[in-house]
């Protein structure tokens, strides 16, 4: 990342913000209780966690608020905590548009996908492309989400112990193992069971801090009008850049189109939602906790954007990178929570227990969801586990998997942001998955082939354009400029002086026409490609293959298409019986038997 410097008339600041007493008190409560619920639910509760359906599914007796809650907290990584803000600093509010995907994915959850799910009631939601194709092609997508999981759980590892290295002065390379140690704890022995009231518990102080916190900010900054007028000031109020590039970072075609895909998939057909859909006890149970995890989820996501306006706000005049203050746009945001709230003891430290429980709730979820993924389609079939066994071997899964995203952080901790990045790496797979799903649900014609090499080349595709956009990235050849940062307001500038106190992270006007087109897609439309790609060659490839031969239960099919497939059936029914009969009159055969011969 390059920068038009400020002049040498700015001085770096010093006045670094740490953590006080109180602040560690609180942090070490919080991940204390974490590992006491692990504690309780692996050896004291009643449900002992010595079986596959206790384990991964909680025997289906979870009540609806602490599963959604659990899916909330799941969605709403450090990446949405520390990502969202230091975006929205650097490059506008466009991304406030995700709350129409939200609202979007919320209704093709509970109309489209949940009915077909709650029906086939398997702990693997990929036992479905079994039933609809074959074991290939739930094999294929059982290791997009093997592959998914592994590039994706590093990242949301990172985010939180890039701000607790801010506000503690601690390495990120001490802390990143406290925290995997700990998920892994009550993931692995605590079960379904402790993952969901985990969640709940740091969902739950995490909404605490971040209301307070924002009310802190606000109240200091002057209220909430100018905070509005700075922003606007700083060109930071993006409200509808309906600009169709494609190559662009972020418009309002990237956020709505872009982020919808890739949460229907994320939401609609990942195990880890479809998991906890079936802990409750019926259908009606699911769609409520659809519902108040979709209002929560668009609720959060947006005040994550209004704390990038809070950030710039405050240091509108004074970026604190250049000052000095923070190493990365990342680490402005709790470097912000310390200045606002230093007075409150005890207030940063529930704040940053806030980034890390997020990060620990969608870790344990995925650690927890991914270990009965892998027993269910890559063990199970070849080998036969008593269920105590079973459980063991799961178990053993999780710590193995813990293990390995601990190592891919430091890979993780040399790459760019962590929003782009954890939107690039999501959009690899999210997309083929997706596309594999809408073959499945949507259409009773497409066939094992068709979904498996639509697949196959969805992935390829996409592999191919994220791989060459990061290197085009780490190369310097592919930037994207951020809008103007100040400095006139650090001290030491030299006020009476002619300096132009704006610059530009990464070089304003650069260039990007000599990367090749394909690698200049917005890192946002990766997931919509990927599903139309997918789409486009499964449907091409089965009807070249001759289509799906016999007729599929319309249980696999979405409540959408369900009813036109029934009639086309009977109409196909119909249209094989009439005939003999009509025969029958012309011919005089009085047997529709020879008929049919």
């Amino acid at each position: 990342m390059t920068m038009e410097s400020p002049p040498e008339e700015v001085v770096h600041q010093t006045g670094q913000l740490w953590f006080q007493t109180a602040d560690y008190v609180i942090f070490c409560v919080m991940l204390g209780l974490s590992t006491l619920i692990g504690l309780y639910y692996g050896f004291f509760a009643k449900q002992k966690q010595d079986n596959t359906a206790e384990y991964l599914l909680g025997s289906k007796q979870m009540k609806v608020f602490p599963v959604a809650m659990s899916l909330t907290a799941t969605h709403i990584s450090a990446v949405t905590m520390l990502g969202v803000p230091a975006e929205m600093y650097r490059y506008g509010i466009q991304y406030w548009a995700c709350s129409i995907s939200g609202l979007i994915v919320t209704i093709f959850m509970v109309y489209v996908f949940l009915p077909v799910f709650f029906e086939l009631q398997t702990t693997s939601c990929y036992a479905y492309l079994e039933q609809r194709f074959s074991r290939r092609v739930r094999t294929l997508a059982s290791f997009l989400y093997v592959l998914y999981c592994l590039l994706n759980v590093p990242v949301l590892i990172y985010t939180p112990a890039i701000a607790f290295s801010q506000v503690t002065g601690i390495k990120l390379h001490i802390i990143t193992p406290i925290i995997c140690c700990i998920c892994i704890f009550y993931t692995t022995f605590g079960g379904i069971r402790a993952v969901i009231w985990t969640d709940t518990l740091q969902f739950g102080s995490m909404i605490v801090a971040l209301c307070v916190v924002m009310t802190i900010g606000t109240l200091q900054m002057g209220g909430i009008i100018n905070i509005f007028e700075l922003a606007d000031a700083g060109g930071r109020l993006i409200w509808f850049n309906m600009d169709p590039d494609p190559s662009l970072r972020s418009s309002f075609w990237l956020v709505s189109l872009g982020l919808t895909s890739m949460w229907v998939s994320n939401i609609g057909v990942t195990p880890e939602c479809v998991q906890r859909f079936l802990t409750v006890p019926d259908l009606s149970s699911a769609k409520k906790a659809v519902w108040i995890f979709g209002v929560g989820h668009i609720i959060v996501k947006l005040c994550s954007v209004y704390n990038g306006l809070l950030i710039f706000s405050k240091y509108h005049d004074c970026d604190p990178v250049h000052s000095g203050l923070v190493q990365k746009n990342d680490q402005i945001f709790p470097y912000f929570v310390l200045e606002v709230a230093q007075k409150i003891p005890g207030l940063p430290g529930m704040f940053v227990v806030g980034f890390f429980s997020a990060a620990l709730s969608s870790m344990s979820t995925l650690m927890n969801t991914l270990s009965g993924t892998i027993y269910d389609d890559f063990v199970k079939p070849h080998f036969s586990f008593s269920e105590r066994t079973a459980s063991n071997v799961i178990k053993t899964m999780v710590v193995t998997i813990g293990v390995i995203c601990l190592l891919l952080v430091f890979v993780v901790e040399k790459l760019g942001s962590v929003f782009s990045l954890a939107i690039s790496v999501s959009g690899v797979t999210s997309g083929t998955l997706l596309g594999i799903f809408f073959l499945g649900m949507f259409s009773p014609y497409i066939n094992a082939k068709g979904a498996f090499w639509g697949a196959i080349i969805s992935l390829g595709s996409m592999c191919f354009i994220a791989a060459g956009a990061q290197l085009e990235i780490l190369d310097g050849n592919l930037k994207y400029p951020s809008l103007p940062l100040h400095y006139d307001g650090c001290d030491g500038f030299n006020s009476t002086g002619t300096a132009n106190s704006t610059f530009y992270i990464d070089a304003a006007g650069h260039d990007n026409s000599a990367v090749p087109w394909v690698f200049r897609l917005g890192f946002m439309y990766y997931s919509l490609l990927g599903t139309i790609i997918a789409v486009l060659a499964g449907t091409v490839i089965s009807y070249a293959t001759g289509g799906q031969q016999k007729p599929i239960s319309d249980r696999l099919l979405t409540p959408w298409v369900r009813s036109w497939y029934k009639s086309v059936r009977s109409v196909d029914d119909y249209e094989y019986k009439q005939p003999p009969q009509q025969m029958q009159v012309l011919l005089g055969v009085k047997d529709p038997a020879k008929i049919h011969k």
